[in-house]
């Protein structure tokens, strides 16, 4: 368990306990947004904390939404991230251990690198390694949300927690997948799949 895991596993927790009393009855995902404090910088990404409601579905159907794309494409989801956000966050206050360990972590695996010393390929070597690296962490946050009983404990039931990346559509599945017990993320994996067809 590196630090940096570590710390996000306690970050996650903590989102999980800042959801609004009222809504949890409501909550059906736990949204994970993968970004970057610069768009394409793979060097500094962080994690989004969000969810989305049974009520905010029915809210978007009624407005002429098909069911199975408003309950499932993060493209309708509200993206509330208030519960949290873990990294190298759009503001230097969201979260600065986070950052700094991220940091940490990155130059011990000798992954990061500087914009002018880098050259094209392996900017793009490392980008995707860094990709790579900063994804398997946000799983292994969902999977202890799972595996601890927090999100039980929190919403009385669990649910699936689904990561994203704007920039890397039709990723998902396998994000998901990877993060959620098979039971919890059936229904979206099956929504998800009939896309691809």
């Amino acid at each position: 368990m590196t630090a940096l895991r570590e710390h996000m596993r306690r970050a996650g927790e903590r989102a999980l306990e800042a959801l609004p009393a009222p809504l949890r009855p409501e909550i059906y995902l736990i949204s994970f947004r993968i970004w970057r404090h610069d768009s394409w910088d793979y060097r500094h990404p962080y994690l989004a904390i969000g969810y989305n409601t049974e009520s905010e579905v029915r809210r978007a159907v009624a407005a002429g939404g098909e069911p199975g794309e408003v309950r499932w494409s993060y493209a309708y989801w509200p993206l509330d991230e208030t519960a949290g956000i873990v990294g190298h966050g759009p503001e230097p206050a969201d979260d600065p251990l986070g950052a700094a360990l991220h940091l940490a972590e990155i130059r011990e695996l000798a992954l990061w690198y500087e914009d002018e010393s880098a050259d094209e390929d392996e900017q793009d070597r490392r980008d995707e390694l860094l990709t790579t690296h900063f994804d398997d962490a946000c799983v292994d946050l969902a999977r202890h949300l799972h595996a601890s009983g927090k999100l039980t404990e929190i919403l009385g039931r669990p649910v699936p927690v689904l990561p994203f990346d704007m920039y890397r559509a039709g990723y998902e599945p396998e994000l998901a997948e990877a993060a959620n017990p098979p039971e919890v993320v059936a229904d979206y994996l099956a929504w998800a799949r009939a896309q691809e067809e």
